[in-house]
């Protein structure tokens, strides 16, 4: 009853326009060229319509904080996706000026991350008989499946048949019963199993029509399938992950813990032979995104959540997997145990779908993502709205103000019941997780402006990030690895600390590095005089301390010095 008078109350307030201050916030922030975005963060994908220095940098001014590339329709050659990523990398964003228009210290320019989503081990069709283009299937006819070639066979006369369509797995057979269903290209054919050969010949009825082509994906709902975690497509996707640098990997169809472990063995035997190749080099493994896409991830998620350093909720392909009347449950309870876990979360696919032809969205789109957002979401995502839309842009934007909006109204639900939830799924050091919990506590109480933190490891905004605080955490890193690797947390905005001094000595004094943090935040414009801000860190014990770490928690009001 509470949540539900608390909910209505600031529907009204939000009628009344009264909920601006995120808003304000957002504003100063884009006017001082700093770039803050949205406490939930936006992932855009690149492509033909955004492969340009201007588009990358309009999508970075206008909220982009991750940039995907996506290899399911990527070769070999790995000029394009490097174009991509150096457009990134180059592009002017929140370290570019400070307040006063002067320039920043030598330092990146921006540190939006790059994530490379693998294709997996995916089911497609093969060449079609007769070599065709496309083949119509009717409505009742048979058709038969394999893994054996098709393409020499004669085209059917029409579209009753005979049919015999060729994919790339050969188990299929062993993956399926009688009764069991085919769905070909994202669902539009489905094929009933009506009997299986000992030889592996799979003999369907089609349950409706339509066109059919080669290379179209293939789904096997409510069967479990024997592919590998990885292909050999996505081992040499993922060496040059490692090597370009890249901050996340999303790893495709992954359906148990083991494939998770097996993504992260093969990721650490790529950086261990880069460093033996290159000792002074400095490579840091990817972190890796587990993307759930069908009923098996659904099944086995808790411990594909324990063993992975994120999750993406896949909406197209599980919406084929599993029945679409359970896609929207399903992704409610998937949110809720990473916000537990605190563990970053991205939902992901035909977000804003319409917006590649049309230049405003829909209403349920709108509704979609604020309901993500309003859900937990670490992150939304466009995908081919920003690839190969015609409004990439506009995409954006209208991602961004509908993620400002929820961000409000989450904001202002400071509920208790929230803290405890979190704090029950506990899986951090436990003085850490006390300090955080207190940190975010104490900021939303105390209508701080903001939460600024001094990490080397991104341990400790991970660790507030969970609480997930109503105010932005500026979590000032000593590596650009790490700040990067933070751009998936709701809430943290990681900042590179100007200072050569190592917070790990212990001759560094934490007050002198806390007071270069709290000055370039007031620089870049994040903060104010007057403003009430949360200090964050952890001072190393002298030799006559009593202790080898002190983690430390201040509540200061800023002053002009």
């Amino acid at each position: 009853m509470r949540s539900a008078i608390a909910i209505s109350k600031t529907i009204s307030r939000f009628a009344r326009n009264e909920c601006n201050s995120l808003k304000s916030y957002h504003e100063v922030a884009k006017s001082n060229s700093i770039g803050l975005g949205t406490l939930t963060k936006v992932v855009c994908t690149l492509g033909p319509s955004t492969d340009s220095k201007d588009m990358v940098s309009e999508l970075v001014t206008n909220g982009m904080s991750v940039a995907r590339l996506n290899f399911s329709h990527a070769g070999d050659d790995y000029t394009y996706p490097q174009k991509l990523l150096d457009l990134v990398r180059n592009a002017p964003g929140r370290h570019h000026y400070l307040k006063d228009g002067s320039m920043a210290v030598d330092i990146p320019h921006n540190l939006r991350a790059v994530l490379v989503d693998t294709k997996g081990p995916e089911i497609r069709t093969q060449p079609l008989q007769g070599n065709a283009d496309t083949t119509d299937l009717a409505t009742g006819s048979i058709v038969e499946i394999t893994s054996e070639k098709v393409s020499d066979d004669n085209t059917p006369k029409d579209a009753s048949g005979p049919h015999r369509i060729q994919v790339d797995y050969r188990s299929i057979a062993k993956s399926l019963s009688i009764g069991s269903k085919i769905l070909l290209d994202d669902g539009l054919i489905e094929l009933e199993v009506t009997n299986i050969d000992p030889k592996g010949v799979v003999t369907t009825i089609a349950k409706n029509g339509g066109p059919i082509k080669k290379n179209k994906g293939v789904n096997l709902p409510n069967s479990s399938i024997d592919l590998p975690a990885l292909t050999e497509k996505d081992k040499r996707d993922l060496k040059w992950a490692c090597k370009v640098g890249a901050d996340f990997v999303a790893a495709s169809f992954i359906r148990s813990a083991s494939n998770v472990r097996s993504v992260h063995a093969f990721l650490d035997r790529c950086i261990a032979d880069l460093k033996a190749g290159n000792p002074e080099g400095s490579y840091m493994r990817p972190l890796v995104i587990s993307k759930i896409e069908n009923k098996e991830g659904v099944d086995n998620f808790q411990e594909i959540l324990r063993e992975s350093d994120g999750i993406m909720v896949a909406r197209g392909d599980l919406g084929v997997e599993i029945p679409y009347r359970k896609v929207f449950a399903a992704q409610k309870l998937m949110v809720s145990a990473c916000n537990e876990a605190g563990k970053p979360v991205i939902v992901a696919t035909q977000m804003l779908d319409s917006m590649q032809r049309n230049p405003r969205p829909t209403r349920a789109e709108v509704t979609d993502v604020g309901t993500a957002c309003l859900d937990g979401s670490d992150a939304v995502m466009l995908s081919g709205e920003t690839a190969a839309g015609k409004y990439p842009i506009n995409s954006v934007n209208a991602m961004t103000s509908v993620v400002a909006e929820a961000d409000e109204i989450w904001n202002s639900l400071h509920r208790e019941d929230r803290y405890e939830l979190l704090a029950t799924g506990n899986n951090l050091d436990e003085e850490l997780d006390a300090i955080a919990y207190s940190a975010v506590r104490s900021a939303n109480k105390m209508g701080c402006k903001a939460i600024i933190l001094i990490t080397m490891s991104g341990k400790t905004a991970r660790a507030v990030a969970k609480y997930r605080p109503a105010v932005p955490v500026l979590a000032f890193c000593t590596d650009v690895q790490v700040a990067r690797r933070l751009q998936l947390h709701r809430s943290v905005l990681p900042l590179l600390l100007q200072s050569k001094l190592d917070p790990s000595s212990k001759t560094t004094k934490m007050a002198i590095l806390r007071a270069e943090a709290v000055r370039t935040a007031r620089e870049l414009g994040l903060v104010e005089d007057g403003d009430r801000i949360v200090t964050v860190d952890r001072s190393t014990g002298r030799d006559h301390d009593m202790f080898e770490f002190s983690h430390n928690i201040k509540l200061s009001t800023i002053r002009d010095i």
